[in-house]
């Protein structure tokens, strides 16, 4: 079995040469490329990618270069690891030894890293570089899965959009030892057009708008509905109507909400949400509004006596599965959900009782233990 090691050390170096010269291109949305690929003169499959002006204007800038001058027609993929990513666009895969894939050809150009919060998920497309996270050229891999070791670390700058069956294919083709496949698989890139679809604005879900005694006991998520092409959220927060004064955050597509630092109680807060599609970005969503709690009022309990002593709760983290224990037979526990909504209760038949929330949203809830003296426990929960 081969070992999935980090794409560093899946790339050879080479050498940097002048950096990439800065034409001024114009994209109406996402630039389109169609990518043939043939094994034996055969016809394997066509991949269809479109690139994130938006996101790696400098990436994509040099990729279109490329292309207009048939740059990567009969290079190679020539590194596939089946679960990991296909990589290629190096020239010496044209016409060189097999031993020479990879390394490149001195005095390409390079291109300057632009890291962002999009994700290396499944059909990605991104930038292959050596150590020098600024050596970046020709060459680009896409992901045959999802590689969160390389977020933050590798320039995304595409993804497919078709023909992610053939990405399989290569990714599973016959290889050798240096994960070269057995038989050359050559690739001609062309431009069929934009995709200038823009996005949607963000349905904001929690909390709800105008939601009043939000719990401030842990940190608050806000959270949104998926949009259909989002690649990258961008996070609004602020004290004040007009968003003079903000908290920015980003967030990516398969992260569908964010955790502020821990908020004041008793103030009120503004927030919205827009989304980067990588050639567009939408309209923010509709502003909602919510108010944190005021000092020791729990969200979606009632006012009683709150004990000192919680019970001991373990595995806490967990999946949603929360033993808990040292509480009094008889007592109603009951778990709460962000917005104060309640979601699960119980009564106590032992001392230690199992709580199931497993199918529920990762994310933190609030639980309450009421014993037969109307003491209150109360405190977190949070499923991983």
């Amino acid at each position: 079995m081969i070992k999935k090691i980090t794409l560093a050390a899946l790339i050879s170096l080479f050498t940097i040469g002048e950096i990439v010269s800065q034409v001024t291109y114009t994209y109406t949305g996402k630039p389109r490329f169609q990518i043939l690929t043939k094994r034996n003169n055969a016809t394997l499959g066509i991949i269809n990618v479109e690139l994130f002006p938006n996101i790696a204007p400098k990436h994509t800038r040099n990729f279109d270069s490329l292309v207009s001058t048939s740059f990567y027609d009969t290079t190679a993929f020539h590194r596939v690891i089946s679960g990991f990513m296909i990589q290629g666009g190096d020239p010496n895969s044209r016409h060189g030894a097999m031993s020479t894939w990879g390394f490149g050809q001195a005095g390409q150009p390079t291109v300057n890293a632009e890291f962002s919060a999009a994700k290396h998920l499944r059909g990605i497309l991104s930038a292959a570089r050596s150590s020098n996270i600024n050596s970046a050229t020709s060459q680009f891999f896409i992901c045959h899965a999802a590689a969160p070791s390389l977020n933050g670390q590798y320039s995304v700058y595409g993804r497919v959009t078709s023909g992610i069956n053939f990405v399989d294919t290569i990714a599973n083709a016959p290889k050798n030892a240096n994960d070269n496949p057995l038989q050359k698989i050559e690739m001609f890139i062309t431009y069929i057009g934009s995709n200038d679809t823009v996005p949607n604005p963000p349905v904001l879900t929690n909390p709800v708008n105008n939601a009043i005694n939000v719990d401030t006991m842990s940190q608050v998520q806000l959270k949104w509905a998926a949009v259909s092409d989002g690649i990258i959220y961008r996070v609004e927060l602020s004290t004040d109507s007009t968003f003079a004064t903000i908290t920015n955050t980003l967030n990516t597509g398969n992260l569908l909400y964010v955790t502020p630092s821990v908020l004041p109680s008793n103030t009120k807060y503004f927030w919205r949400v827009r989304t980067n599609n990588g050639g567009h970005f939408s309209v923010y969503s509709p502003i909602s509004r919510f108010t944190t709690t005021s000092p020791n009022a729990g969200v979606g309990i009632k006012k009683q006596t709150i004990n000192s002593t919680p019970p001991l709760i373990y595995p806490n983290p967990s999946s949603g599965k929360f033993t808990f224990t040292e509480i009094e037979k008889g007592s109603n526990i009951e778990v709460f959900d962000i917005s104060g909504k309640l979601i699960y209760e119980t009564t106590a038949k032992e001392t230690a009782t199992l709580i199931d929330l497993e199918g529920k949203e990762k994310g933190v809830y609030t639980y309450r233990v009421t014993n037969s003296k109307q003491e209150v426990s109360q405190g977190k929960l949070l499923i991983k």
